[in-house]
């Protein structure tokens, strides 16, 4: 990339009063672009208006990649920050309104911004999902062990009766859920509760970030020792196929609030040389992403507990119950995660 003539010292790195100095009139014009638009209604805007902010903007994150590649400057990359993100907010909501409304920008959101968030991110949601599956594995083995480890690791509602005894009673009653008013009564209670535990890890993880993986290591250790439970009562199949359709939601999207947590725990607390505010700002959209993004899911999530989820053998088999988890988690993993084909030329 070339930054111009006369912008290089001799020593190969960048001249930072002339770069300053030969970029400050077009990051003049486009702050005096953004204040004009702010202040005109949207249909008063022209084609060549929008195409001139595209372009300045486009140039101002040309001149944010410079200025992050040679110098740390925190007063230049807090500028420059700013102006990209007010600038991209405009650009964006503009192209929302130009391409019909709410729904291209529905579509936009869950095929492209999510997608790419997260794989910018993924290094957040692979340490939050270590944290539950090393609780899992740490409950399941300190049950399996010994099943006195069960009362210290499991609330004690779930004592009421033997694993065993719970499967007996769901298999030889009417199903539960015989309306869709009650599933959907019941599954609105549920993903809110979900959304309650998804918030607190976000905010455990972005206030003091290991609050975040604490959380989820605990989780992970009740899930963990009352699968051991079932297990030990010989209907461990039972447990996978009643779990397994919603959980293969629900418990990736608690991992994906705890990391969007993360990561802005990492912004606010371990900003670096660029400064909190700078940081906070660069990961503001990766976290509302993934925040959003994990919401839906645990809407998903609940309506799935509260319907398909209770159905007994009796209605949908457990190899059914979890073929469809398996689908489900396999599903979202691609969706999310899954690089994108490169456009051929």
């Amino acid at each position: 990339m070339s930054t111009g003539p006369g912008l290089r010292r001799a020593g190969g790195g960048l001249d930072i009063e002339g770069f300053i100095s030969a970029r400050r009139p077009r990051w003049r014009e486009l702050e005096q672009l953004l204040t004009v638009i702010a202040d005109a209604p949207t249909r008063q805007l022209g084609r060549d208006t929008i195409l001139e902010l595209v372009r300045l903007y486009r140039l101002a994150c040309s001149d944010l990649n410079q200025a992050r590649t040679y110098t740390a400057n925190p007063e230049l990359l807090g500028q420059l920050n700013q102006l990209v993100g007010r600038a991209y907010r405009v650009v964006y909501s503009q192209a929302g309104q130009e391409r019909g409304g709410w729904w291209p920008a529905l579509r936009r959101f869950l095929v492209e911004d999510a997608p790419a968030s997260f794989r910018a991110e993924r290094r957040w949601v692979l340490g939050a999902a270590l944290a539950l599956v090393l609780g899992a594995l740490t409950g399941l083995l300190a049950v399996l062990g010994d099943p006195g480890n069960a009362p210290a690791l499991i609330p004690q509602e779930f004592f009421s009766q033997s694993p065993a005894q719970r499967v007996a009673e769901i298999e030889g009653k009417e199903e539960r859920i015989d309306s869709m008013h009650r599933a959907a009564a019941f599954g609105s209670f549920l993903y809110t509760h979900n959304i309650q535990v998804s918030f607190l890890a976000f905010s455990l993880g972005a206030l003091t970030l290991i609050g975040g993986w604490m959380l989820l290591f605990y989780n992970g250790m009740i899930v963990g020792a009352l699968a051991a439970m079932y297990l030990r009562d010989g209907v461990g199949t039972f447990f996978i196929a009643w779990v397994g359709p919603h959980g293969a939601l629900e418990l990736p999207a608690i991992v994906f609030a705890a990391a969007a947590g993360l990561r802005m725990g990492q912004a606010l607390l371990l900003p670096g040389d660029i400064g909190a505010g700078a940081s906070v700002r660069a990961a503001f959209t990766p976290v509302w992403r993934m925040l959003l993004t994990s919401a839906l899911v645990l809407v998903a999530a609940g309506l799935i507990e509260g319907s398909f989820s209770q159905f007994s053998a009796k209605t949908v088999s457990y190899a059914l119950k979890i073929a469809v988890a398996v689908t489900l988690f396999t599903g979202l993993c691609l969706w999310l995660f899954r690089a994108p084909r490169r456009s051929r030329p």
